[in-house]
This record gives structure tokens, sequence and C-alpha cells, in this order.
């Protein structure tokens, strides 16, 4: 994208047939043998194209138990492990038009009255287009459950002995038991939470069912219904693992030289998006395919249109995006500068009347 830093003018008035203008490229003004009271500069305006990008970034986070997702539940379609990719969700493609800093020229005119309006209504066209902008639309986070899961270590364990004593001066053997603290097995905390997941399931059924001896209302089994399930999917989550996604949205802006292949952004699943940096297989590019039959037609810049204006027209082209030679996104018609041919416009015809727009020669 080229940096805009020029002068822009607003070209709406009727000529005067005293008022002289002349107009040259910027660059290659005359030494002398111009005769002004005011000049400006202005550029011919080209089409750039605002981009909107959505990307998400997708984390899999693998879960705590699933060594036992296969035995316990029967799952095998979980997630096996770790590991952060990214996913292109949409492009969007809105044409606009700017000044075109390749080409500038710089008009002179004789006219006192317009050389004033030229003044008081020119402009800076810094602003025109901004750069690249980036923000995330949504973000999500680890459940708590599976986050701060931490189920109980350790169990007691109760064991029953006989204990010999000599109670009145005879031999006894007296029943007796202690207990004590054990560690529990990672097997045997898997296998609790599949029962957690079952006994939901049952509870869930009984409510459906109508099996429960308390007539709740409708609205009521909705609710422990839900919450039933909920309690299933948290430890679901557990043997499953969880898949989280922040999706990221980037605004900014292309501006082709001419109708050829352009590099718009580059992506991949493992870095993402990236407007700067890529290789050619990462590379996203605007194809635009020139459906008009006649042939540009550019003036020749050493023979300077004195006395004129230099406009430029548009010619439609279909706009697409493609990835790798495949056709991913077909933008349809857009009407654009840099496929139109530069012409020049005397001061006094009937076309100058139509010349308008802030900053730009139409």
């Amino acid at each position: 994208m080229k940096k805009i830093s020029i002068l822009l003018m607003i070209c709406v008035l009727s000529f005067s047939s005293f008022a002289q203008v002349q107009v040259y490229p910027l660059g290659d003004l005359p030494k002398k043998g111009v005769k002004y009271v005011g000049r400006v500069q202005y550029a011919l305006p080209t089409t750039t194209f605002k981009m909107t990008v959505s990307v998400s970034k997708v984390q899999e986070v693998r879960g705590h138990f699933a060594d036992y997702a296969e035995s316990l539940l029967g799952l095998t379609n979980i997630i096996q492990q770790n590991r952060t990719y990214y996913t292109l969700n949409s492009v969007s493609v809105e044409p606009v038009t700017a000044p075109d800093d390749s080409k500038v020229y710089v008009a002179y005119t004789s006219n006192t009255d317009l050389a004033k309006l030229w003044q008081e209504e020119s402009m800076s066209g810094a602003a025109v287009v901004t750069p690249l902008t980036a923000y995330t639309t949504h973000s999500a986070s680890l459940p708590d459950f599976f986050m701060n899961y931490a189920d109980i270590s350790y169990t007691q364990k109760s064991e029953a002995f006989v204990d010999t004593k000599i109670i009145d001066g005879v031999v006894t053997q007296v029943p007796a038991s202690h207990t004590k603290t054990v560690s529990k097995s990672f097997e045997s905390k898997a296998r609790e939470a599949a029962d957690a997941i079952m006994k939901s399931r049952k509870d869930q059924y009984s409510l459906a069912a109508g099996e429960q001896e308390t007539p709740y209302s409708g609205e009521a089994i909705q609710t422990m219904l839900s919450e039933l399930k909920k309690w299933e999917n948290n430890y679901m989550s557990l043997f499953t693992g969880v898949s989280i996604s922040d999706t990221m949205v980037y605004v900014f802006y292309v501006t082709p030289e001419n109708p050829t292949p352009t590099t718009a952004f580059y992506f991949n699943s493992t870095k993402g998006f990236n407007q700067e940096e890529g290789t050619e297989a990462d590379a996203y590019n605007l194809i635009f395919n020139r459906i008009y039959k006649e042939n540009i037609v550019r003036i020749a810049e050493f023979n300077y249109p004195e006395y004129s204006y230099i406009t430029r027209d548009t010619k439609p082209v279909q706009v697409s995006l493609t990835h790798s030679n495949d056709k991913i996104h077909d933008f349809g018609v857009v009407n654009m500068y840099q496929a139109g041919s530069l012409q020049t416009v005397h001061p006094y015809s009937n076309q100058v009347l139509g010349i308008k727009g802030i900053g730009f020669v139409f």
C-alpha cells in the first residue's frame, strides 16, 4: 500500500473564458513561461480495496483422563494432544476511491477567483486511508471446571483385624479395626469421573421418564435436566478434552498498481495471519480479470497537455481471491481506475462541468 502524502482539491466550477489553466505532471514542471496567480497539486483517483479478514485461533487441550476414555466410556473421537492452530473464517472486499500518488499533477491558473477557491478548498490526503487495524471480536477461555479440576487424591481405608488382649487373666482375641489414609490411583479417579457421568445420565432419564415421586412442574424439570446435562458435560470434558477459539478481525487496505495479481495477505494454519511476511505457498492474492474488450489507451507523458485537465476513467474488472492457484472467493465486478485510461479534458469543455469530488479529478 502506497503512503499518501499529497494535497487534494475540489474541482467544481464553471470556468471563465478569460481564465487560463495549465496542467503539468509533478516533477516535470516548466522552468519558465508560466504566468499564474495560484497553483494546486491534485492526484488522479485510484481504486483501493478495503479488506476485512476474520481468523480464529483454536486451542485444543487434552483431557485429564484421555487415556481411559475408550476403556471406561467407549470414546475414540477425542483430543489426543495439546495443539494450537488457525482457521481462515471469511474475507470481504470493499472498493474505495483514494488518491494515486504516482499520478500527481500541478494546475496553474491566472484567474484570481479560481486560485482563491483552490486555496480554500484544498485539503491533505494523509488520512484518506488508515493503516492496518486488528481487533478481537470474541475471546474464549478454558471452562472453570476443567481448568480448576482437582479430584481428592486421598481416601480413607478401614482395615479389620483381631487384637489379642488379656482380660481378667485370660488371653482373649477381640475384633478391632482402624482407618488409614491411602493415595488414590489415577485410574481410580478416572473411574469415579466416569461413574459421575453415568449417574447424571441415569438421573436425566428418570426425570424425562417421570419416574420421580415428587410431581415437579415442567419448568422445574427442564431446569434440573439442564443442570444435570451441564454436570455430565463437565465430567465428559475430562475425557474428551476441550477446544476453545478466539476470533481476530483484521481491517487493512490494498492498492494494486495495475490490474495484475496482487498479494493481499499471508495465512497458514501454523502462524495465522500476516500482512508482510510469508512464503509463496501462504500467499492469498487478488486477481483482476478484465471483462472489457477495448485496449487501454494512455496519453504520452512527455506531451504535456497544456490548457487541459488530465483525468482517468474506470473499466470493469472481475475481482477474485485465490490461494495456490485455486479460487477462494469471487467478489464480483468492480469499476477499477487502474484499468482505465488517462485522458485530457479542455478546461472549457462540457465534461469539465462534471469534474467533482473531494480531492480527485473524476
